[in-house]
């Protein structure tokens, strides 16, 4: 019930909003719209200015704004080891700021003002305010008086919200990073027929949940590639590498073989352009390359590329034509076949210079071999794969790998 404000004495009301009476010993509070009469009867607008409510608005506002601007690139996560899991900030901290707050008032307001039972006395006991009125009886105590109009609730509130806004932005962020990355475990397990279940919590088990020291550096405790233990520059190449890994050799990886295999029904689709702008930017090897090899050796209406989905007559240990369960999965293998011949020859994938490949074709598809149309047909397919780059790849150059 809104109380009779032509009884109250607004000389007694706090700039936030409490009536404060030391002669009644006499404290509560005063609700919005009974200071929005206040203010209308006595046309006093400055009347409990500083009540934190007229401000909750702008405070809820900027932290709205926080949140939208608090964001990590990809790049930044991986390699600052920030796209772990993060230690969540403990909630808390800015409603403990106010609850101190109002403890440490209230008690030094109960010490000083002597608040008894009879403090509950109601609002008819006070004089009307009038030209009579002991001015001795507005005079709060210094202590007091100070307390109160040095107590900035606007800054309290302030600093609660930034404090939360930062909680939700890093909560936000977290949720954001752990869909992500379990989206890409799932596209990379559906390009290598692998039951997501079984690789993820292999995946969670072999990392600590993504948080080892191995894992933020790049390794995989079993992962290797042709034999040698893989260092990988991004996650995303860790983990393609490690699911294949478990395909290849699962009982390296801890694995067994039974459930892990499963024909989920995708299909990588035929924009071809698309898949290798895939392999390239998580690979670093070039686009244009992985397209003029694919070109010099099988082309995409070959036999071998559309019933086995071998790009480039890849050929296993036994010396037969690789089968590969999705065209994706045949890119993504000759990617890291050109990538092994660079780390081989110690020379940077950005280097595709004809001397470079004479070098990759010395090791991949030697001249004994009757190889003498390899290096020249690959350079033809490079230059123009480099010449029609934008008509081919076109908007997909900003394609960040996997993540879509």
């Amino acid at each position: 019930m809104m109380k009779d404000i032509t009884r109250i004495d607004i000389r007694k009301v706090t700039p936030y909003g409490k009536y404060i009476d030391l002669d009644r010993t006499l404290l509560f509070d005063l609700t919005d719209e009974e200071i929005l009469a206040l203010r209308r009867y006595h046309n006093k607008p400055d009347i409990a200015y500083e009540r934190v409510i007229i401000k909750k608005q702008r405070v809820q506002s900027n932290k709205q704004n926080t949140k939208k601007n608090y964001k990590f690139s990809r790049d930044q996560k991986y390699n600052n080891g920030r796209h772990r899991t993060k230690r969540r900030i403990k909630r808390g901290y800015g409603k403990a700021i106010i609850i101190g707050g109002v403890l440490v008032f209230t008690l030094l307001g109960a010490n000083i003002l002597n608040v008894s039972d009879k403090g509950a006395r109601a609002l008819d006991d006070i004089e009307i305010y009038g030209p009579t009125y002991s001015d001795s009886s507005n005079t709060l105590d210094g202590l007091t008086r100070e307390a109160i109009d040095s107590f900035d609730y606007d800054k309290m509130i302030e600093q609660e919200s930034l404090i939360q806004a930062e909680e939700d932005a890093v909560e936000e962020s977290y949720e954001e990073e752990i869909s992500e990355r379990e989206m890409l475990i799932q596209n990379i397990s559906n390009i290598y027929q692998l039951d997501y279940n079984i690789v993820y919590q292999n995946l969670v088990n072999l990392t600590n949940n993504f948080t080892s020291e191995d894992y933020l550096s790049g390794r995989i405790a079993g992962v290797t590639c042709k034999g040698v233990s893989v260092e990988a520059s991004t996650e995303e190449e860790l983990l393609i590498y490690a699911i294949r890994c478990m395909k290849q050799l699962p009982g390296q990886m801890g694995l067994s073989s039974e459930g892990l295999y499963c024909r989920n029904g995708y299909d990588s689709g035929t924009n071809y352009y698309e898949q290798l702008n895939r392999v390239a930017n998580v690979l670093g090897v070039d686009r244009c390359l992985l397209y003029a090899v694919v070109n010099a050796e099988c082309s995409f209406d070959s036999d071998l590329f559309n019933n086995l989905n071998n790009p480039a007559g890849l050929k296993g240990s036994d010396g037969s034509w690789w089968r590969f369960d999705t065209k994706e999965e045949g890119f993504f293998e000759l990617g890291m076949e050109l990538l092994k011949y660079y780390r081989k020859i110690g020379i940077s994938p950005d280097n595709i210079d004809s001397e470079t490949l004479s070098k990759i074709r010395d090791i991949h598809a030697p001249l004994s071999d009757g190889n003498e149309h390899w290096l020249p047909n690959v350079l033809d397919g490079l230059e123009y794969a480099k010449m029609h780059e934008a008509e081919m790849f076109g908007s997909l150059e900003y394609n960040n790998g996997l993540s879509l």
